[in-house]
């Protein structure tokens, strides 16, 4: 009989450990998901939700939206000082869009564990409800031709509309004044096959200036030399370098983000705007 009860303390011992048909047992993940939805965008997969910063200070978690807007934490692993990693306490997680409005959604953890709060999160992490975000500025860009032909030998326009949704809307962007006006510029060409940097648009006595955007539309038109861009056949994005003034952001989110976003370069990609359009094909 003890000979017995000792093969079963065994046995439980192995099974907890190790996974009888081969391999360790893995103790599954704990994470904090949800979805996040844009206004004035079409559920997906009519609209393309990706691209926001998903950020906790608190936690150290930070993540970007998926093209259905979903998100998804990893918390770290308990220990054995204590019931889990994260520390007891309230924890505010923060959606950032540059052209929307901030969100903010505060979760508690107690022993260790997600409180269950039933209008935001139940106890396995998951978000009640989806967040749902304000705009502050619609941006939509236009190239004409968006086709073009082996032997076009003349140059493209690009015709960038921002709606602002309120009355303080102000952009920092790439423009050089003359006696009969402005002359906007500053465009990145990003393949959209690879994703990377392929051409750039500015002149170079332009500057970076702030500039109201007027309701109900701000229209800006720039010049594109496509004879001078030497693009081989593909798909490609025109997007415009555009920055938004906020003061209702704190510091912190824009620490966050990849360092040299806000220089009119490559990492500029790294910034989190909601576009519309700017697509064109070179056949």
């Amino acid at each position: 009989m003890k000979k017995l009860l000792i093969l079963n303390l065994v046995w439980i011992w192995i099974s907890c450990t190790e996974n009888p048909f081969g391999g360790e047992m893995k103790i599954t993940d704990r994470t904090i998901s949800g979805r996040v939805k844009l206004e004035k965008v079409p559920f997906y997969p009519e609209g393309f939700h990706g691209g926001v910063l998903v950020w906790s200070e608190g936690m150290g978690l930070k993540d970007i939206t998926d093209i259905d807007g979903s998100f998804e934490f990893v918390l770290p692993a308990a220990n054995e000082n204590s019931s889990g990693a994260i520390v007891d306490g309230d924890y505010q997680i923060e959606f950032f869009m540059a052209n929307y409005k901030l969100e903010t959604v505060t979760i508690t953890f107690a022993g260790g564990q997600i409180v269950d709060d039933p209008k935001t999160i139940n106890l396995e992490g998951e978000f009640r409800r989806d967040i749902s975000m304000t705009r502050i500025a619609g941006v939509h860009t236009v190239v004409e031709p968006e086709k073009i032909a082996i032997g076009f030998e003349t140059g493209l326009k690009v015709k960038v509309t921002v709606t602002p949704d309120r009355t303080d809307v102000y952009f920092n962007l790439r423009k050089l004044v003359t006696k009969t006006g402005s002359v906007y510029t500053g465009l990145l060409i990003k393949d959209q096959a690879t994703d990377k940097l392929m051409y750039t648009v500015d002149i170079d006595s332009a500057s970076t200036m702030r500039e109201y955007m007027d309701r109900p539309k701000k229209e800006m038109v720039f010049d594109l030399d496509y004879p001078s861009s030497n693009l081989p056949k593909g798909s490609y994005e025109v997007i415009p370098y555009f920055l938004i003034e906020r003061d209702d952001v704190p510091a912190r989110i824009f620490d966050v983000l990849d360092k040299g976003y806000d220089f009119f370069t490559e990492k500029y990609f790294h910034y989190p705007l909601y576009r519309t359009g700017g697509e064109f094909v070179i056949e």
